[in-house]
């Protein structure tokens, strides 16, 4: 069921961004990931669209939006590969055109689930934080995400 973010499960939320961000954007230190959480928490959130995947009552994969730019789509380890994120994604498209998303250059496995999803490159820059470059993609494609 994807529904809209309650503030009162912030720490749920923040659980399923670490468990999802540490171990997927490796090529960052844990600890990198772990300072951002105040930003996440404090800054990104109270302005961003939300959206979360519940299921069996448990948030299990959620996308915050900005304006146009989605500024964060995760999905808790445990629920990845079951199409929560095809589903957030989808969800994006039908409230927001155009759609981007920002996603490292080192983050091979987000590129790849974006571009199954009709993403395209659109510009690259870099990251004022890491000093990585990032790409950042636009939605060209009107469709359900399709599988790899």
């Amino acid at each position: 069921m994807i529904r809209r973010f309650d503030p009162a499960e912030i720490e749920e939320l923040i659980e399923v961004w670490l468990a999802s961000t540490i171990p997927g954007q490796s090529f960052l230190p844990e600890a990198h990931w772990r300072a951002m959480e105040g930003d996440v928490r404090d800054e990104l959130l109270p302005v961003a669209e939300t959206w979360v995947v519940e299921r069996d009552g448990e948030l299990v994969a959620f996308i915050s939006i900005i304006d146009d730019l989605i500024g964060g789509l995760f999905t808790h380890p445990d629920h990845q590969g079951q199409g929560h994120g095809r589903a957030l994604v989808e969800h994006a498209r039908l409230r927001h055109d155009p759609v981007f998303v920002e996603v490292f250059e080192a983050n091979e496995k987000a590129i790849g689930f974006y571009r199954s999803c009709g993403f395209v490159g659109h510009e690259r820059r870099t990251d004022g934080d890491s000093g990585l470059p990032i790409l950042i993609l636009r939605l060209e494609i009107p469709a359900v995400c399709q599988s790899n």
